[in-house]
């Protein structure tokens, strides 16, 4: 599977830390994924909210502690 979106089709913002931007669509408002703000950083995720699920049915969900230690909890 691939996302394809035109260059400018998000805004990012970043708060916090201000180790990650969040990109949200400028068409619908909905947060579409993070990225680092570092090339070569380790996080990301993508809203699968917004994608069929019959697409994402065989994904391992991991569940992540982001508010206190940052880990995986599962």
């Amino acid at each position: 599977m691939s996302i394809e979106k035109e260059p400018d089709a998000t805004f990012a913002y970043v708060w916090g830390d201000k180790e990650l931007e969040f990109h949200t669509c400028k068409t619908c408002g909905n947060t579409t994924h993070w990225a680092p703000v570092d090339p070569e950083g380790d996080r990301m995720a993508v809203n699968t909210r917004l994608v069929p699920a019959e697409d994402v049915k065989d994904i391992r969900v991991r569940h992540f502690d982001g508010a206190d230690t940052w880990r995986f909890v599962d």
